[in-house]
């Protein structure tokens, strides 16, 4: 039973392991996505800005302006691609191996118990037939219990005396 327990406790620490593992990368896309989006807000600020100076004044201001637009466009869209492409790693993969061994052993140690059960039901059943037959007809149960030994010590007793 301690061994059951082992097995589930394992099993319960890769489950958890699977969980932080994905968590924490979930935590890295939100990250980078909510910090894309920012930029992305800054650079539309920049765009709307640069908008503002072309109808302003003409050209100079307005290419300071859509350059930064520009940069934090490409900036985002790095911070997407890098956000989009983060895996768990190595570590859930052992995690997952852990859990899934640990299943394994969990199903063995029940099929070990199914049969033991089976073991103890066909002796309760035999219990069950000899039971019966004895309560059909004790005496003949019980002559079967009691000659046996008689007439083994009715035999030796008479090749002693022969002797």
């Amino acid at each position: 039973m301690d061994s059951l327990v082992r097995t589930m406790r394992i099993i319960w620490r890769a489950e958890l392991l699977i969980i932080e593992a994905k968590l924490n990368v979930a935590t890295k896309r939100i990250g980078s996505m909510a910090f894309a989006g920012l930029i992305f807000v800054f650079g539309l600020g920049m765009l709307n800005v640069a908008g503002f100076f072309a109808l302003e004044e003409g050209w100079g201001p307005v290419y300071a302006a859509l350059g930064v637009a520009v940069a934090d466009f490409l900036i985002a869209t790095l911070l997407v691609v890098w956000g989009s492409r983060l895996s768990t790693g190595p570590e859930l993969d052992l995690a997952r191996e852990v859990r899934d061994a640990g299943l394994l052993e969990l199903e063995a140690k029940a099929e070990h118990i199914q049969d033991e059960v089976d073991a103890v039901r066909e002796e309760l059943l035999t219990l069950k037939k000899s039971l019966l037959a004895f309560s059909r007809n004790p005496l003949d149960g019980t002559i079967n219990a009691l000659l046996t030994p008689i007439l083994t010590l009715l035999i030796k007793s008479l090749t002693k005396g022969k002797g």
